[in-house]
């Protein structure tokens, strides 16, 4: 059977075959710490797992729209108001399978064959994927530690060609952990504007910061329109913990609304029932104080990693300010030293080659979604490990 390009053309994560290996030395007896996932390691909130369960039970498990639950649309839309100051029309929020689907839609809704799209590097290995599948170019800007590894709008326009669509960023940034200031965030959309193209904001961590409060690019253009070309990503994943619920919303131009649900129909159906129910629990008091007290526990968490690292031979270029990773400087070359870390002091890291084109082999990403207990005892690891002094 002849397979498809695009079947040839996506790259696996290769983190993946470390989180394999790391499950082998577990089953072995051999109890490996990770500081590779992408995940809360703290359960969903207790009020949007009654609401999971209540919905359940009232046989809330139909077809929804394909846009998504109103009441849910309308809960955002509040949530911009109340936590942003800004007003997003609820007709302008799309319900979507995770942001996943969300980021699919916005290229595919975007994206013509042959066109450029311009992705930062390092940033999240599946946004290529997005691109390609829509029948787009991916083309990678570098970004550089003195900036925090977000990029300016001159390091963006010097690779724009005429042939370039548009832009998509990330903001906080995995697997920096960093994030565009308003200023940088305005100029972009403006100069994206003036090109003609477009800009895709990926906030799904969003209300994960540490350092400053919360921001959306929403507060520097308002809601997005014809002339505010515009698409923001979010998700119910990160800040409120319903990883596997696959839940997701983006905010789209009315333009692009007709086309965005058209996708939904055909790719997806609806976003998952039950879910959409119990995600209007998220914005409750209750859920809320729930988060806020969860992002306090991780900011410790970045406080202490980042002082404790360097101390154990881990080199930093830059602070990060939100979601949950650090991403270091890899004493050696990175595919190399996380298999070594891994199976000989038990600490499961990502290397950089899924994240970075230019610097992969060069860079490594540590995850401190996990308990402070485990961190402590993985940083000692770390620091026995490349002081060679392991039992």
């Amino acid at each position: 059977m002849k397979q498809s390009s695009l079947g040839n053309l996506v790259q696996p994560f290769h983190v993946m075959e470390l989180v394999k290996a790391a499950d082998t030395l577990n089953n072995q007896g051999k109890p490996v710490i990770h500081l590779s996932i992408g995940e809360p390691d703290f359960p969903m909130p207790k009020p949007v797992e009654q609401a999971l369960a209540q919905a359940i039970s009232e046989h809330k498990t139909r077809y929804t729209a394909a846009l998504g639950l109103p009441e849910l649309r309308e809960a955002i839309s509040l949530y911009y108001q109340t936590n942003f100051q800004v007003q997003v029309p609820a007709h302008q929020i799309v319900i979507t399978s995770g942001a996943s689907a969300a980021l699919m839609y916005a290229c595919l809704a975007l994206i013509n064959p042959t066109d450029k799209v311009l992705l930062t590097d390092p940033g999240y290995p599946c946004n290529k994927t997005f691109v390609q599948m829509a029948g787009g170019i991916p083309d990678f800007v570098q970004t550089q530690e003195a900036q925090n590894f977000q990029p300016s709008w001159a390091d963006l326009y010097k690779q724009w060609t005429p042939h370039t669509a548009g832009v998509l960023l990330a903001s906080p940034n995995n697997p920096t952990g960093t994030q565009l200031g308003a200023q940088a965030m305005q100029e972009i959309v403006q100069g994206v504007s003036t090109q003609g193209g477009f800009v895709i904001v990926d906030e799904i961590y969003q209300s994960l910061c540490y350092d400053r409060p919360a921001q959306s690019v929403l507060q520097v253009t308002g809601a997005p329109s014809e002339q505010i070309p515009v698409v923001v990503i979010n998700s119910f994943s990160k800040y409120f913990g319903m990883t596997g619920l696959r839940l997701g919303w983006m905010v789209v131009p009315d333009t692009l609304l007709p086309a965005i649900e058209r996708f939904a129909q055909n790719l997806s159906i609806c976003p998952n029932t039950p879910a959409q129910w119990a995600a209007l629990a998220c914005f409750t008091p209750e859920t809320l104080a729930i988060c806020e007290e969860r992002r306090l526990v991780f900011k410790v968490r970045r406080d202490f990693v980042v002082t404790a690292l360097p101390k154990a031979g881990i080199e930093l270029h830059s602070t990060p300010d939100s979601a949950f990773y650090v991403y270091a400087k890899s004493p050696y070359d990175s595919e190399r030293y996380c298999r070594q870390l891994l199976e000989q002091a038990l600490v499961c890291a990502v290397p950089g080659k899924d994240f970075s084109e230019f610097r992969g082999s060069e860079m490594m990403r540590f995850s401190y979604a996990n308990s402070m207990d485990n961190l402590e005892t993985a940083i000692e690891r770390i620091r026995l490990f490349n002081n060679r002094q392991l039992p």
